[in-house]
């Protein structure tokens, strides 16, 4: 009866240890310096088409390469998305899609990014009739950007 219950005690003590661990240790580690930028549109967004929604991100030290991760959930319509160099306009990435999708994943790769320069994410759509795309950089040193008034 006594190894029993030294056997419950020792088991429990183990549960609770990793318990303790796991909650201390992040199930991702990359996860905490990741920046994501989400897209939600539906076809009340404007009544143009094709219509564009752009979202813009600097980073703040210059970077060979960076990479991310997207998911693109698209009903009806055609969509591109393109990731650009806001001031020279030069496509730096871009996916095209021609049917409604559902929790597609991309990857998207970037070279040559410059501290001092504005890039901005660009979806455009017609005959959307709702899409979520949100796209993950496993960097911090991304930072998204309010696009000014005009």
């Amino acid at each position: 009866m006594k190894r029993i219950a030294i056997l419950i005690m020792l088991i429990s003590i183990t549960g609770l240890t990793a318990c303790a661990n796991s909650s201390t240790t992040p199930k991702n580690a990359s996860s905490q310096n990741t920046t994501a930028i989400v897209m939600e549109l539906d076809e009340n967004y404007d009544d143009t088409d094709p219509f564009v929604n752009e979202k813009l991100f600097c980073v703040s030290e210059d970077l060979d390469s960076l990479t991310a991760t997207g998911t693109l959930d698209m009903d009806g319509g055609n969509g591109s998305l393109e990731v650009k160099n806001n001031k020279t306009n030069e496509v730096l990435w871009s996916e095209t899609w021609e049917t409604s999708v559902e929790e597609e994943a991309f990857s998207i790769s970037l070279e040559n990014l410059k501290k001092d320069d504005e890039y901005v994410i660009c979806f455009t759509g017609t005959e959307i009739n709702h899409a979520t795309i949100e796209v993950a950089f496993d960097s911090d040193v991304v930072q998204e950007r309010e696009r000014p008034l005009q």
